[in-house]
């Protein structure tokens, strides 16, 4: 069976979906953008900046997916079984900041 062609496939894509390929394409910008940083030898402080702001816009990626999981594939198909759920925890603890302040953001030892 031939392939179909991606372009085709874009077309027919839910206005979310094609939210989500946009947001991850701007990623994939910033992401070009610091690696032409590092090549032109740019300020460290400048090329941390975008980093941090790509991290950021992936985490918010992440979230969205996360979203857009539990409201399609929880909620709408009333999916409720324990598997499911431990999936859905296992998930959010795995795109979870650590928050500044913590032992393992520190130093790395328990106090």
């Amino acid at each position: 069976m031939p392939k179909k062609s991606l372009i085709k496939e874009l077309d027919h894509l839910s206005p979310e979906r094609k939210a989500m390929l946009n947001r991850l394409k701007r990623v994939e910008g910033q992401l070009r953008g610091i690696q032409r940083m590092i090549i032109e030898d740019k300020p460290c402080h400048s090329i941390l900046v975008q980093l941090s702001a790509a991290r950021k816009a992936m985490q918010q990626a992440c979230i969205e997916i996360l979203k857009n999981y539990v409201r399609k594939c929880l909620a709408e198909e009333g999916k409720t079984d324990l598997s499911e759920m431990e999936s859905l925890i296992s998930t959010l603890i795995d795109i979870a900041p650590i928050p500044s302040g913590t032992p393992e953001s520190s130093d790395g030892h328990e106090d």
